[in-house]
C-alpha cells in the first residue's frame, strides 16, 4: 500500500509583504505583492494543496485574515529577515506554525540570528511539555540567494562563511524555490547532500557552533513557489506524509523527521520578471491612491488580455478588441503619414493596438493556459513586431548607406532593451546568486561539468569561420564535450539545411540550436552580408534554462552582441574569437577611412567586454594590441588542418579535364586559388600577375575555386586569357581539386588565419602568401612556399615564375606536407572546448622548458614580444596581458 502525501506551498506572499528588500521592486517603487490572502487560499486549494500558509516578510497579518475566517487548514508562518550580527549579513528564515506571541518574540530577536534560533530551539524543546499545542519548525529559504542588497564581496553580503554557519544552525532548508533557477536549486540540494560527519565536525570547530541532533549532516528538504504576484501559487510545493485530512502539526513533524520532499517547478529571472509585470499591472488600478509606478494606456490593455480576459464577459471582450482595432486603424491613417518616421513611443503604441486587435494572436493566446507562457508570448511577439517595423524602414529606405544602417540598428537595440527591461532587471537582481554559487562549488568541492555555448552570426555560409565552427562541433562530439552552437536561420533556410543528415543529427542531439530571426536584412552588394536579428527574450530564456557555464562568441555581429549581453546578465564567463578583420572589410567595401576607424572602435570595445580573447595568430594579437586591446587574457586558437581529408593521395591525374573541361591539362602548370571570390581577397593582384606570366609562359593556367560577389569583375579582368572557374566545390571534390593542382595562390592581406593555405600544403602543394596577415605564419618562406608583397604585382609574378620550375615545386610540395605533419594538432579547438585544461598544459610545458606551439606559433617567444610591445607603449598598456 502506497503512503499518502499531503502538499503545501511553503513560500508564498500576500499584500502583507509590504516592506521589501528586493532591488527590482524598490527600483520600480512597487510593493512585493498585491495578492489577496483569500484569493490565494482559493487558488491553492484548486491546485491541490492540503494545507495553506503564507510566508510574508516579517509579518503574519496576511495569514491572520484567513485564520480569522476560521480556516481549519491554515496555519501562521512568516519569512523573517534575520541578521548575522558580526557584519550585518541578512538571510531569510521561515518560521512555521507559530502563535502571535511566538512571532512577536521572533520578530524582536531577528536582528541577531543566533539569538532568534536559540529562542526557537527553546520553544521546540518546551513543546514536549505542552502536548496538543502547536508544534513549530524553522528553515532557511533560498540559501544561495544574496539577500543583503549589497554587491557581492562587500561586507555584509552573503558569503560562503555565512552558509557554513547556516549548515550548523539549521536542520531544514528550502532546496526548490519557484523563482530561482534549476541550476541554483540543484546546487543547493547537492551542497546539503554532500555533507557528512567529517564536514560537520570540521565546520563546528571552525565556527564554534555546536551541531544539532543525532545526524546533523542530514537535513530536511522543502520547497515553495516564492510567488509574489498570484501567478504561480502551488506550482512548487513540499510533499509530506499525511493520511486523511492533515493538520499543521503533521507537516511540522515531517520536517523534523526529514520526511518532506521538494516538488514542482523551478523558476528564474523570467519568472521574476513576470511577477514584476503583474505587480505593475495590479498597481495600475491603485495608481490614483498611491505613488507606485504603474502601466497605463494600450499597454495596460495588452496586459489585461493576459491577466483578466477570463473575467471579461463576451460583450466586454468584443468591445475591448473592437476599440483597439478602431484606434489602430485611426492611428495608421491619421498619425503614420507617409515619409514621416515615427518616434519609438508612437511606434510602440501603434504595435500594441495592432496586437490587441489581431484575431490570430488572440486565438493563439487563448490556447495557452499557463500565465508565465502567456506573458512571454505577449512581450516576445510585441518585441519581434517592433523589430520588424524597424527592418521594414531599412528595406524601404532609398539610397541607404552604412551610417543610416548603424543608426537604425542602434534604435532597434534600444527598443529591444526598453521592452525587455523587466527581464533585464530580474537578471540583474539574481546575478549575485551565480557568484555565490561559484564560491560554494569551490569551497565544498562541488565541481560541475563545463557547458559551453557558442554564438555565431555565420554557420551555413561558405567561409572559414563557418567551416571552423562545424569542425568544433565534430571535435566536441568525438571528445564528449558539452558544446552547443546557437545561431539564427529563417524557416525557409532551415528546411533546406536540415535535410543534411549531419545538421539534422546536431539539431536532434542539442548540439545546434536555431532561432528564427525576428528580422533579416540582406546586403548582396556587401559581400553577401546579412543581418539576422535574434529574438532576444527567447535567447535569454534558452541560455538561462540550459545552465551554460561559459559563452564563446564567434562573431561580433548582432547575434554575437545579443549573446554577450545575455551572458553578462547571466553572469557567466565569456570568451570571443577574433576570426575576421571586419574594419579592413569595411574599408575595402566603402573606401571610407572614418567608417573603418568607427569599426575599429566598436571591435576593441566588443573584445574588451569579454573575459578572454582567442586569436588565430600572433599577427592578430599584435594588431589588436596596437589598436588598443589591453588587459585581456589572450589564447592562441589551437587548430590545424584535417591531414587525412587533405592529402597528396587525393591527386587525380586528368581531374580538371574530366570535371571542368580543361584540355591539355597534363602539360600545364596549374595555379589554384581557393576561397571566396571577394574584393578583400586581393584577387586583382592575382589577375594582373597571371596576365604577365601568361604573356611569356603559355603552359601556365589559373584556376579559381569558389564564388562570390567579385567574380564578374574578376572574369572581366581575366578576359582574353585562359582561366577556369569551378564555382564552389564541397565534399571530396574540394581536396581532389586542390591536390590535382600544382601551386596555391593566396595573396590576401586581410585574412586572420588561412584554412586554404594549410589545406594546399597538406595536399603537397607549395603556397604563395602575402607578408601581411595570418597565413604567413602557417608556412615557411622558401621552404614550403613563398612570401610576397601583397601590394606588388611584380613580387607575385616573380613567385609564380619561380614555381614554374618542376624541381622547385616538387621540393617545396614535399616539404609542405612534412611541415603539416610536424605541426599537426590531434585535438584541435581545446582553447574553446577546455580552455582551463589548455592553459594548464601550456603552463606545464613552458615550466619544463619545452617549446610550446599554438598552431605554428611559438607562444613563449610571443609572450616576450607582447611584453616588449607593452614596454614600448604609451603607458596605457597593462603588462599583465596573458598569452597562453
Amino acid at each position: 500500500m502506497h503512503e499518502q502525501y499531503g502538499k503545501i506551498d511553503f513560500h508564498l506572499h500576500s499584500y502583507a509583504s509590504n516592506v521589501t528588500g528586493y532591488y527590482a521592486a524598490n527600483a520600480l517603487a512597487i510593493p512585493e505583492s498585491y495578492s489577496d490572502p483569500r484569493a490565494l487560499h482559493a487558488m491553492l486549494k484548486k491546485r491541490g494543496m492540503s494545507l495553506v500558509t503564507l510566508t510574508d516578510h516579517n509579518s503574519i497579518d496576511g495569514v491572520k485574515e484567513l485564520l480569522d475566517l476560521g480556516k481549519q487548514d491554515v496555519f501562521a508562518s512568516a519569512e523573517m529577515t534575520a541578521t548575522f550580527p558580526k557584519d550585518g549579513c541578512h538571510i531569510h528564515v521561515t518560521v512555521a506554525n507559530v502563535t502571535e506571541a511566538q512571532f512577536r518574540e521572533v520578530d524582536r530577536l531577528r536582528g541577531n540570528v543566533f539569538e532568534m534560533v536559540a529562542y526557537l530551539d527553546q520553544e521546540i524543546a518546551a513543546q514536549a511539555h505542552r502536548p496538543g499545542g502547536n508544534e513549530i519548525a524553522y528553515f532557511m529559504t533560498h540559501p544561495l540567494m544574496s539577500t543583503g542588497n549589497r554587491p557581492y564581496g562587500r561586507e555584509g553580503a552573503l558569503g560562503v562563511d555565512h552558509l557554513e554557519q547556516a549548515v550548523l544552525l539549521f536542520e531544514a532548508f528550502e532546496v526548490r524555490n519557484g523563482s530561482r533557477t534549476r541550476a541554483l536549486n540543484e546546487l543547493t540540494l547537492r551542497l546539503l547532500e554532500s555533507l557528512d560527519r567529517e564536514t560537520i565536525e570540521r565546520l563546528a570547530d571552525k565556527h564554534g557552533i555546536a551541531p544539532k541532533g543525532d545526524a546533523p549532516w542530514r537535513k530536511a528538504l522543502l520547497a515553495g513557489s516564492d510567488d509574489h504576484a498570484g501567478i504561480n501559487p502551488g506550482n512548487t510545493w513540499t510533499a509530506f506524509p499525511a493520511g486523511g485530512r492533515p493538520v499543521p502539526n503533521d507537516v511540522i513533524r515531517a520536517i523534523r523527521s526529514r520526511r518532506t520532499r521538494p516538488c514542482g517547478a523551478h523558476g528564474g529571472p523570467i519568472t521574476l520578471a513576470h511577477s514584476l509585470l503583474k505587480l505593475l499591472y495590479d498597481g495600475s488600478a491603485r495608481a490614483s491612491q498611491t505613488r507606485t509606478l504603474s502601466v497605463g494606456g494600450p499597454i495596460h490593455g495588452l496586459f489585461r488580455m493576459v491577466f483578466d480576459e477570463d473575467r471579461m464577459r463576451t460583450h466586454e471582450r468584443l468591445m475591448f478588441r473592437g476599440k483597439a482595432m478602431l484606434r489602430s486603424w485611426l492611428w495608421q491613417h491619421l498619425h503614420a503619414q507617409r515619409g514621416v518616421v515615427q518616434p519609438f513611443e508612437s511606434l510602440l503604441e501603434s504595435e500594441v493596438l495592432r496586437l490587441i486587435g489581431d484575431p490570430a494572436f488572440t486565438r493563439e493566446l487563448a490556447r495557452i493556459e499557463k500565465t508565465d507562457d502567456r506573458i512571454f508570448l505577449v512581450l516576445n511577439t510585441l518585441l519581434n513586431r517592433i523589430f520588424t517595423r524597424y527592418v521594414d524602414r531599412l528595406k524601404q529606405a532609398q539610397g541607404r548607406n552604412v551610417v543610416f544602417i548603424i543608426k537604425q540598428l542602434v534604435t532597434m537595440i534600444s527598443s529591444n532593451l526598453f521592452v525587455s527591461l523587466p527581464y533585464l532587471m530580474s537578471f540583474a537582481q539574481q546575478s549575485s546568486d551565480s557568484l555565490v554559487a561559484r564560491d560554494v562549488r569551490k569551497r565544498f568541492g562541488l565541481g560541475e561539468r563545463p557547458r559551453i555555448v557558442l554564438l555565431t552570426d555565420t554557420l551555413f555560409e561558405i567561409n572559414g569561420v563557418a567551416a571552423s565552427i562545424k569542425r568544433m562541433i565534430r571535435e566536441a562530439i568525438k571528445r564528449d564535450k558539452d558544446f552547443t552552437v546557437v545561431t539564427c536561420l529563417a524557416a525557409r533556410e532551415r528546411a533546406r539545411h536540415a535535410a543534411d543528415p549531419e545538421i539534422a543529427g546536431w539539431l536532434a542531439a542539442g548540439r545546434l540550436k536555431l532561432f528564427e530571426p525576428v528580422a533579416q536584412l540582406d546586403f548582396p552588394e556587401y559581400n553577401d552580408f546579412q543581418i539576422r536579428v535574434p529574438p532576444l527574450l527567447e535567447l535569454m530564456k534558452y541560455l538561462q534554462e540550459e545552465g551554460f557555464t561559459k559563452m564563446q562568441v564567434s562573431t561580433p555581429g548582432i547575434i554575437g552582441l545579443a549573446g554577450l549581453a545575455a551572458a553578462k546578465a547571466l553572469q557567466i564567463e565569456t570568451a570571443a574569437t577574433y576570426h575576421t578583420s571586419v574594419p579592413e572589410y569595411v574599408e575595402n567595401y566603402t573606401k571610407d577611412v572614418m567608417l573603418e576607424a568607427l569599426a575599429w572602435q566598436y571591435m576593441i570595445m566588443f573584445y574588451h567586454s569579454v573575459d578572454e580573447v582567442l586569436v588565430p595568430s600572433k599577427y592578430i594579437a599584435r594588431l589588436l594590441h596596437k589598436r588598443g586591446l589591453r588587459s585581456r587574457k589572450l589564447l592562441i586558437l589551437d587548430r590545424w588542418v584535417d591531414v587525412v581529408r587533405f592529402h597528396p593521395g587525393k591527386r587525380q591525374p586528368g581531374y580538371y579535364a574530366a570535371h571542368h573541361g580543361l584540355a591539355g591539362e597534363a602539360a600545364l602548370v596549374k595555379f589554384v586559388y581557393v576561397g571566396r571570390v571577394a574584393v578583400e581577397k586581393n584577387l586583382l593582384l592575382v589577375a594582373q600577375a597571371y596576365r604577365r606570366l601568361r604573356a611569356t609562359h603559355a603552359d601556365c593556367h589559373l584556376i579559381i575555386v569558389g564564388d562570390g560577389p567579385y567574380r564578374a569583375r574578376l572574369e572581366a579582368e581575366l578576359a582574353g586569357v585562359p582561366v577556369t572557374f569551378t564555382g564552389v566545390l564541397e565534399g571530396e571534390q574540394l581536396p581532389a581539386a586542390i591536390a590535382s593542382a600544382d601551386a596555391k595562390l593566396f595573396p590576401s592581406t586581410t585574412d586572420t588565419w588561412g584554412n586554404a593555405p594549410l589545406e594546399a600544403q597538406a595536399c603537397g602543394l607549395p603556397v604563395v602568401v602575402s607578408e601581411t596577415g595570418g597565413p604567413v605564419e602557417l608556412m615557411e618562406d622558401g621552404v614550403t612556399g613563398l612570401v610576397v608583397n601583397g601590394r606588388d604585382v611584380e613580387s607575385l609574378h616573380a613567385a609564380m615564375l619561380a614555381l614554374m620550375d618542376p624541381a622547385t615545386r616538387e621540393r617545396m610540395g614535399r616539404q609542405a606536407r612534412q611541415f603539416i605533419e610536424d605541426h599537426r594538432v590531434d585535438e584541435p579547438f581545446t582553447a574553446v572546448l577546455d580552455a582551463d585544461g589548455y592553459r594548464k598544459r601550456l603552463d606545464d610545458e613552458k615550466a619544463r622548458g619545452k617549446r610550446v606551439r599554438g598552431g605554428v606559433i611559438d607562444l613563449t617567444r610571443f609572450m616576450e614580444s607582447m611584453e616588449s610591445i607593452e614596454s614600448m607603449g604609451s603607458g596605457s598598456g597593462d603588462a599583465r596581458s596573458q598569452v597562453a
